[in-house]
């Protein structure tokens, strides 16, 4: 028989907390019954020192850890019990990896960092804080994250830039941004030309926000006229237009002021062919 979450849980509780008494509630009544743990007494399971014991040989007998695995357990550290499913308390396979890819000299431990056209490296963010550049780059969307190079239109200024992919359900937005806020270089945020997008810009920290990267005002304008750019806009502004409102960051409030302004949004994949003008960003 193999246990439940669940179940391996109430049972490693019975052995560090040796309650006397347990609500009986599915769990509690299905060892009672099942297991002979503890004694049925009204809507609650009494126990004693032996039913303690016993959940501990439960346990082992299952092949089962009896103390709780840490909250940062690899499938690694699950995989020496051999009655622990992998994805038993630990961590997503994703969990603390850091997506990244290199523009110019970026370097981790005296070594070049290069990431071909298309690719990127995940990296953990211990690892990734010993990556040296001279700017962070952090950008919204994969597809956009993973072709970069397609953007010929951006301009690193000949400067070393460590891009990070913001995240998603996969890879852990908190994560991403605890590293960028954490480094000490200047940012720039490439991000959606919507209130969404300039959201996460004014997050970033302010002092450090060097550069938002856009195509010129005029490029934007044309691009901004579509039916799709109108609706992302309207569905948006709502929750996002009061933070921007409110920006102190000259170039979050310059590029809210020419949104508001077209009332219009223009997606990442959209900019992929823009042409790039250096007054603009």
């Amino acid at each position: 028989m193999s246990f439940t979450a669940a179940q391996i849980q109430f049972l490693q509780r019975l052995v560090s907390e040796q309650p006397t008494r347990r609500r009986a509630g599915e769990v509690a009544s299905t060892f009672c019954e099942h297991f002979k743990l503890g004694v049925a007494v009204g809507r609650s399971i009494e126990y004693r020192e032996a039913d303690h014991k016993s959940a501990q040989s439960l346990l082992r007998a299952h092949d089962l850890p009896v103390d709780p695995l840490a909250p940062d357990a690899t499938r690694a550290d699950v995989a020496r019990y051999g009655g622990l499913s992998e994805k038993h308390f630990s961590q997503a396979p994703h969990a603390k990896s850091l997506a990244v890819k290199f523009v110019g000299k970026c370097a981790l431990d005296g070594q070049s960092l290069v990431t071909p056209f298309g690719s990127h490296m995940i990296f953990y963010p211990e690892t990734a804080m010993q990556v040296t550049c001279d700017r962070l780059l952090l950008v919204e969307n994969l597809e956009t994250f993973r072709c970069l190079e397609d953007y010929r239109w951006v301009n690193y200024e000949g400067l070393s830039v460590m891009a990070v992919y913001r995240g998603d359900p996969s890879l852990s937005i908190s994560d991403a941004l605890q590293f960028v806020q954490c480094r000490a270089e200047a940012i720039w945020a490439f991000v959606d030309f919507d209130p969404a997008g300039l959201a996460i810009a004014n997050a970033l920290h302010q002092e450090r926000l060097e550069r938002i990267i856009l195509p010129s005002v005029d490029w934007i304008s044309r691009a901004a006229d579509s039916h799709r750019g109108r609706q992302l806009f309207a569905d948006q502004v709502d929750q996002y237009g009061a933070t921007l409102d409110a920006s102190s960051h000259a170039k979050v409030r310059f590029w809210w002021q020419e949104m508001k302004h077209l009332r219009s949004a223009v997606t990442q994949e959209r900019m992929r062919g823009a042409a790039w003008h250096s007054t603009c960003e």
